[in-house]
């Protein structure tokens, strides 16, 4: 009796066993005439049974279905699978893992690359969106199918990197920058995006030491030096180093001396400080020169003046009733300044109308100015 149920057992494991073969290969029968849901309902059993699960061409076969479900876009096959595409990719990372004999290996690779492609499109888009978490999680399954495919390309770690950034997802942008940085990947980017999550997690010395490493591998990146300047003219930097700002922005004009932005970021520098007036009226007026629609630059170079000019005037304010000869050279000097600027701001009017605080400040220079007719036409 006893050696008659192990027969009977074993026969029911055979049988069991050749029916998920049969399921395979149905499976594989239904793919090739295109029916993905038959297809499917054939192959699932066999992922789950000990014989066949353990083979290279069912996972393979599965991942196919998968792959022609995810890429279907006549919307038949929607439901049958949550995400068809992380199936795909399951499937062939599972089927290259048991393909011993390397019978599928060549297949696999090369569709493994192909979803690869579909993992980075969908990254973009997702970018494009704005949705910066969900591209990052596409951009990192593209970069580990390459990886897993033998590739050496980390281009798309370096854009999930810097979708977690702008994610604020701090730990998985650094530990993919820090790869990237630990391969010696030539981007710059690696050291902004260091940087910039050292400066959200309050280590700023740490964040220095990643603008200087940089600038040093990469000493002619207008990205990196544009960032570097920002952070130190505008950032949470700009409390460690006064000069740092001013000095990157002249290595930038250096590099790009024909660029207006950044003849005007200089000059908004300069005029941080009442020493370095000259430097930036310079700075600014460079700007216009070269783009004379630079708006930004009328603003600037037209604040510095007004300021020395309300100097003069509170200093003449100041000053005691009898001092009238000091009194009135010091008017004098405002009014030449206001008549000095007042093409600058007339100019910034012209170009953006609807500013009211343009209108206002042109208004009163022309009171001040005694010019009562132009005064009126500013409504």
């Amino acid at each position: 009796m006893k050696k008659v149920s192990i027969l009977v057992i074993a026969l029911l494991v055979a049988m069991g066993s050749f029916a998920q073969n049969m399921n395979v290969q149905t499976a594989f029968n239904h793919h090739k005439k295109g029916k993905l849901k038959e297809a499917l309902e054939a192959i699932q059993p066999a992922l789950e049974h000990s014989q066949t699960s353990t083979q290279a061409k069912t996972w393979f076969y599965y991942a196919n279905i998968c792959l022609d479900i995810a890429q279907d876009a006549t919307g038949a096959y929607t439901g049958l699978l949550a995400n068809p595409l992380d199936e795909a990719m399951k499937g062939y990372l599972k089927a290259l893992e048991l393909d011993k004999r390397e019978e599928y290996k060549d297949d696999i690779l090369q569709r493994l690359l192909g979803i690869s492609v579909l993992y980075s499109d969908k990254g973009v888009t997702a970018y494009e969106a704005k949705l910066y978490a969900e591209a990052a999680e596409d951009f990192a399954k593209a970069y580990e199918i390459r990886a897993k495919a033998g590739s050496t390309d980390k281009s798309m770690l370096k854009y999930a990197g810097t979708c977690w950034l702008d994610a604020g997802n701090w730990e998985k942008a650094e530990e993919a920058f820090t790869i990237l940085k630990d391969a010696n990947y030539k981007d710059a980017m690696i050291y902004i995006g260091l940087a910039k999550i050292a400066v959200a997690k309050g280590e700023l010395e740490k964040a220095v030491q990643y603008l200087d490493e940089g600038e040093a591998k990469f000493p002619k990146d207008l990205t990196l030096l544009t960032e570097k300047a920002n952070m130190y003219m505008v950032g949470e930097l700009s409390e460690l180093d006064k000069h740092a700002a001013l000095n990157t922005l002249k290595k930038i004009i250096d590099i790009e001396p024909n660029n207006a932005s950044v003849w005007n970021s200089l000059g908004a520098c300069y005029a941080m400080d009442e020493a370095t007036f000259d430097e930036a009226t310079a700075a600014y007026k460079k700007c216009i020169e070269l783009d004379p629609q630079f708006i930004s630059a009328y603003y600037g170079y037209s604040n510095l003046y007004l300021d020395k000019a309300n100097h003069y005037i509170k200093e003449a304010q100041d000053l005691p009733l009898d001092a009238t000869e000091k009194y009135d050279a010091l008017i004098k000097q405002s009014e030449a300044i206001f008549m000095e600027v007042l093409p600058f701001v007339e100019q910034a009017h012209s170009l953006n109308p609807s500013d009211a605080g343009v209108k206002q400040i042109l208004k009163d220079l022309y009171i001040r100015l005694k010019m009562m007719d132009k005064a009126a036409e500013i409504k």
